[in-house]
């Protein structure tokens, strides 16, 4: 804005600049503990959660089988067994402790 009133540029377009820069404006506070976790909503939020942890747990299988017998790679196979492991582990103790 200043650059342009140095330059002597034309009023017209410093005043259409203007008009796209925001106005000063400080938003509202807002408590956090009115809005709740998407998890603990208890909706189709939290539905499509649960259902994205299985498929993963699902898909880390699959992927443990493909590299168990398509690859002969019994150590990638192993890892993606673990992962898969791990993570219905990690699910059950999450819904164990709502």
């Amino acid at each position: 804005m200043k650059a342009l009133r140095i330059w002597a540029a034309p009023m017209r377009i410093s005043d259409a600049l203007r008009r796209l820069e925001p106005p000063d404006v400080t938003p509202a506070t807002v408590p956090t503990s009115v809005f709740a976790h998407r998890a603990d909503s208890g909706s189709a939020a939290a539905a499509g959660d649960v259902l994205t942890k299985l498929t993963v747990v699902l898909l880390s299988s699959v992927n443990a089988v493909m590299w168990w017998v398509y690859t002969d790679s019994r150590f990638m196979g192993a890892v993606w067994a673990l992962i898969a492991i791990v993570f219905a582990v990690w699910i059950k103790r999450d819904a164990s402790r709502r």
